[in-house]
């Protein structure tokens, strides 16, 4: 495939769409990769809203999850997996999935993103490299690979003292949270 014909669209992932994402995370991702400690924050369901695909029309090229999680008693979300067909890696699929999904996330209530990355990737997107002196996590990750991003609601001032604890959401908070976000959106 080349750049010429590379064609997609960006839009919310569906249930159909769970046999092409995961040949993605299988392409993009050895077996053991679900056994990672960053998994332990993956609980519940992702947040569908911001669970997006690069749709080929007949193929995904792509997709990015965010999963709902606790930092320092914030509702945050936590981007990943990120996943990029090998064959069209380097043409912007992955740059334009965080772009507007953290474009969604900005327009929600959620105040931090953090991410277990690729060191170096996340910069871009305005993700900042954190240690261990900055947050408290339930296993330990390699420190080169934490990222926290500020979204538009975060609030620094009415976070505790660090290291800001993180731990996965309750999944009937998810729900809750999800239900605050539309009646916001609808006012």
């Amino acid at each position: 495939m080349t750049t010429t014909d590379l064609s997609y669209q960006i839009r919310q992932q569906t249930p159909q769409d769970m046999p092409e994402i995961g040949r993605l995370m299988g392409l993009g991702f050895a077996p053991s990769h679900s056994g990672r400690a960053i998994w332990q924050l993956r609980q519940g369901i992702p947040i569908l809203s911001l669970s997006l695909v690069a749709d080929a029309g007949d193929h995904l090229l792509g997709s990015i999850r965010y999963w709902p999680i606790i930092i320092g008693g914030r509702p945050s979300i936590l981007l990943g997996p990120l996943a990029v067909d090998p064959d069209v890696r380097g043409k912007g699929i992955g740059v334009s999935l965080v772009r507007e999904s953290l474009h969604l996330a900005g327009a929600e209530s959620w105040e931090w993103c953090f991410i277990s990355g690729e060191p170096g990737y996340y910069l871009k997107f305005g993700f900042k490299p954190v240690t261990y002196d900055d947050i408290a996590l339930p296993a330990h990750i390699e420190p080169e690979r934490l990222h926290l991003l500020a979204l538009t609601q975060a609030k620094p001032e009415l976070m505790p003292e660090k290291p800001w604890m993180i731990s996965p959401s309750d999944p009937a908070a998810s729900d809750v949270q999800d239900d605050v976000r539309q009646t916001k959106d609808v006012s």
